[in-house]
C-alpha cells in the first residue's frame, strides 16, 4: 500500500513575532509526520529554535540532543551539536527553509525523532546547507511545537504539517 501524506495543519504569518506556536497537530492517528518550513528573522545574528509543545505549552527541559553537518557554499564543512539542550537551533541565520521528518512525538512508548534538512543565509549572507537529526530523550507525548528566537523576532514563518498514512 502506497504512503499517502494528509495534511494536520499549517502555519503562515508575515507578522513579526517573538515566537510561532502550531499546536494540536500531531496526534495517535498517525505515528509519523512530514513538515516544511520557511523562517526569515527580522534582525541578524540571532537564533531560530524549535521546541516541542503539549497543550499549548512548551517544552524546555534538557532532554533535546541534536547533531547538524554543515556544508557552506565554498565547500567548507561545520558541524553544530546540541546535547543536553533545550532546542534546536540554527544559528546567525537571516533565514532558514527546509524540511523535517518527526518520528513517533505523540507516542509515550518512543522517543521523539527527528530528520531534518535545510539550507540558511547568514547575516554575512554566506549559504549553507545542513542536514541532522533531533533526538528527544524521553517518551513525552507532543501535539505541536514551536519556532522562536533567543532573541528578536522572527518576520515571517510558514509550517506545512503532514501526518503520513501507512
Amino acid at each position: 500500500t502506497p504512503q499517502t501524506l494528509v495534511k494536520t495543519g499549517s502555519l503562515q504569518s508575515t507578522t513579526d513575532g517573538g515566537e510561532y506556536n502550531i499546536d494540536s497537530v500531531f496526534s495517535a492517528t498517525y505515528m509519523n509526520y512530514f513538515v516544511t518550513f520557511k523562517t526569515a528573522m527580522a534582525s541578524d545574528n540571532n537564533q531560530t529554535l524549535l521546541r516541542f509543545r503539549t497543550g499549548g505549552a512548551n517544552n524546555t527541559s534538557s532532554s533535546y540532543q541534536s547533531g547538524t553537518r554543515i556544508i557552506d557554499q565554498s565547500g567548507s564543512f561545520d558541524t553544530e551539536s546540541n546535547s543536553n539542550g533545550s532546542s534546536l537551533k540554527g544559528i546567525d541565520a537571516r533565514a532558514i527553509q527546509g524540511f523535517m521528518y518527526i518520528n513517533a512525538p505523540f507516542s509515550t512508548t518512543y522517543y521523539t525523532q527527528v530528520q531534518t534538512h535545510f539550507n540558511l543565509m547568514t547575516a554575512a549572507g554566506t549559504k549553507k546547507f545542513c542536514f541532522g537529526g533531533i533526538m528527544f530523550e524521553d517518551t513525552t507525548s507532543f501535539d505541536g511545537f514551536q519556532f522562536t528566537t533567543n532573541s528578536g523576532n522572527l518576520s515571517l514563518v510558514d509550517v506545512q504539517i503532514f501526518g503520513i498514512k501507512e
